[in-house]
């Protein structure tokens, strides 16, 4: 919404798998967000593309085809490459603001060149510690957090690339 400075319509959510709870759990607080926060945005509804690449380009495309005046698109998961590759075929006289997860060399490139407004990036080093953490803690009678950091994650905008 921030991104969208004013700007009103619709929003469309790509998930890798909505039966997965991390998944489900970015869903839920996007929808709450949007609800509370950007009234004038309306969802359109949440895509399952499986985190694959070519998945997420078809339904992008078919997203752009459906909403012409699509303001956002938020990709929830992987294969983010698809979306933005869906953004760099559409013509549209605006192009819509597009966040994903995870920094890669496909990423990177989707924010230099500015197809992608903004990265939500989590440290999977952190991550793997902490499930090495807590089977260490589980299999030596600790309780199972002790020790367990939280996840980290950082917003990468083009300007700020690691």
């Amino acid at each position: 919404g921030r991104f969208l400075a004013g700007r009103q319509g619709p929003v469309a959510m790509i998930a890798g798998s909505l039966s997965y709870r991390g998944h489900e759990e970015r869903e839920m607080g996007f929808l709450r967000l949007i609800e509370d926060e950007f009234p004038a945005l309306h969802v359109v509804g949440v895509r399952e593309g499986l985190d694959d690449a070519q998945t997420n380009h078809k339904l992008a495309r078919t997203l752009l085809r459906q909403h012409p005046n699509l303001v956002a698109l938020y990709n929830i998961g992987g294969g983010a490459e698809g979306v933005g590759r869906a953004l760099k075929e559409h013509r549209a006289a605006t192009r819509p603001v597009f966040i994903a997860h995870g920094l890669t060399p496909e990423t990177r490139a989707l924010l230099i060149d500015g197809t992608m407004d903004a990265l939500i990036n989590q440290d999977p080093q952190t991550m793997m510690l902490d499930c090495v953490r807590i089977l260490t803690n589980l299999r030596d009678g600790r309780g199972a957090q002790a020790g367990v950091e939280p996840v980290r994650f950082s917003l990468v905008l083009r300007e700020n690339l690691p």
